[in-house]
This record gives C-alpha cells, sequence and structure tokens, in this order.
C-alpha cells in the first residue's frame, strides 16, 4: 500500500464523517428548535413571561470543539498509518 492510497482513503472516512457530523447537529438544531418552539407555546398558553437565555455561544462552541475533534483524530490516524507505512518499507 502505497502513501498516497493511504492518504486517499483516510480523506474518504473523513468526508465521510464529516458529513455525519454535520447531518447530527442539523438534527441537533432542529430538535433544539422545536423543544424551544413548544417551550415558548406552553408558556403562552400559561400566560407566563418566556425569557429566553442566549444559546448562539453553546452552539457555536459545540459544533467548532466536535468538528475540531474529528479533524485531529483522522490527522492523528493518517500519521500513524504514515509512519507505520514508513516503518515496514524500511524493514523490508
Amino acid at each position: 500500500m502505497t502513501e498516497e492510497k493511504i492518504r486517499k482513503i483516510v480523506k474518504r472516512y473523513h468526508v465521510i464523517s464529516t458529513l455525519w457530523l454535520f447531518a447530527f447537529i442539523v438534527f441537533a438544531i432542529f430538535l433544539n428548535w422545536h423543544l424551544l418552539k413548544s417551550n415558548i407555546d406552553r408558556h403562552y398558553e400559561l400566560g407566563v413571561e418566556y425569557v429566553s437565555g442566549d444559546q448562539g455561544y453553546i452552539w457555536g462552541a459545540l459544533i467548532f470543539g466536535l468538528y475540531t475533534l474529528l479533524h485531529l483524530v483522522f490527522y492523528s490516524i493518517e500519521k500513524i498509518l504514515l509512519y507505520i507505512h514508513a516503518e515496514t518499507s524500511s524493514s523490508s
């Protein structure tokens, strides 16, 4: 297996994982929106004032953190595989 083939495989799985992460985040944001909407509607029906917390920072930090973690994991896997490949090539 060549270095280019290893990089291509890691990149393919990185793209697939990024798409799954994006789908999960979209689902989580939709679920959060639905829960907030139902909470606001319930407060309106009861006649109670609704006080909202700012969640934009939390979502931004969560998305950035998960994407960074995913990127670092695939970067590490690629470097480990290339190191193993170089070691086996030099010993052969």
